[in-house]
């Protein structure tokens, strides 16, 4: 069974969304200069990962959703502020953190020892980067029926590698809390995606709809409960540093939502 308080999986849509104020924090926000910042990914390789904390009850592992410190101006990320919000800084001892800005879904596959064993809880955001390179990818291709082959079949081999992904770490009362991709804020930078920001949009909500039913279908077979939490619920175009990494007040907001998941599902603690 799992540590949750209840055994259904739940979507974003079953948690209320009208008192905006424990999630927006403007006092905290600061002015910066938005240039354009690219980390580069490179090979993980044992020199390059992050140390396994052995005595967290969750994880976090991904991109720069959760590892944004690049891009806050504070120099802390999702999982700070997640730490600071959900109980107090020293909460920072029983998370593993597992991100790093530029990771893809096959990178993620390539961590499948990353996971401490009493992980309760983990929480993925991954996909995103994987898109960006599929974008690139048919962005010029002309022939409508080239495109949509294409695509779907380019969509079909992240699903299996998504799925790949949660296999390795799959275990008895170990939960999983999956990040969607957002479509962050494309008027930002206009070029980068001149007539094909509709096209991203929509292949940002193929994809969605099929981590959804990712989570459904592990969910129902799993011993763990499998949740998404859909950030274009409540991620806005003053949440991002560029047209696609989140900023401060950006981290912050996904922070408070996964906290308030964690306490409305975990009455008990993980």
């Amino acid at each position: 069974m799992s540590n949750r308080k209840d055994n259904m999986s739940k979507k974003i849509h079953d948690y209320p969304m009208d008192d905006n104020d424990w999630f927006i924090e403007d006092s905290n926000n600061v002015e910066w200069n938005q240039s354009f910042v690219d980390n580069t990914n490179f090979v993980q390789t044992s020199l390059n990962k992050k140390h396994v904390n052995e005595r967290a009850e969750i994880t976090f592992i991904g991109d720069s959703v959760i590892d944004c410190k690049a891009y806050t101006k504070s120099g802390k990320d999702t999982v700070d502020y997640f730490a600071e919000i959900h109980r107090n800084s020293t909460y920072m001892a029983l998370i593993n953190n597992q991100s790093r800005d530029g990771d893809t879904i096959y990178d993620c596959i390539n961590k499948p020892n990353q996971v401490n064993k009493d992980t309760k809880l983990v929480v993925v955001s991954a996909g995103g980067n994987d898109l960006l390179s599929l974008i690139q990818m048919i962005k010029n291709i002309e022939d409508t029926n080239l495109l949509h082959g294409m695509l779907l079949s380019e969509l079909d081999k992240l699903t299996i590698a998504y799925e790949t992904m949660l296999q390795q770490w799959k275990q008895k009362n170990r939960d999983f809390l999956l990040l969607s991709v957002y479509e962050g804020n494309l008027a930002y930078n206009p070029q980068r995606f001149y007539g094909f920001d509709y096209t991203a949009k929509a292949i940002v909500s193929m994809w969605n709809d099929r981590l959804s039913r990712i989570a459904r279908d592990h969910d129902e077979r799993n011993w763990g409960t499998y949740d998404v939490l859909d950030l274009r619920e409540f991620m806005s175009s003053q949440c991002y540093y560029n047209e696609i990494e989140p900023n401060d007040r950006g981290a912050r907001r996904i922070a408070k939502h996964i906290s308030k998941y964690v306490d409305s599902n975990y009455a008990g603690g993980l």
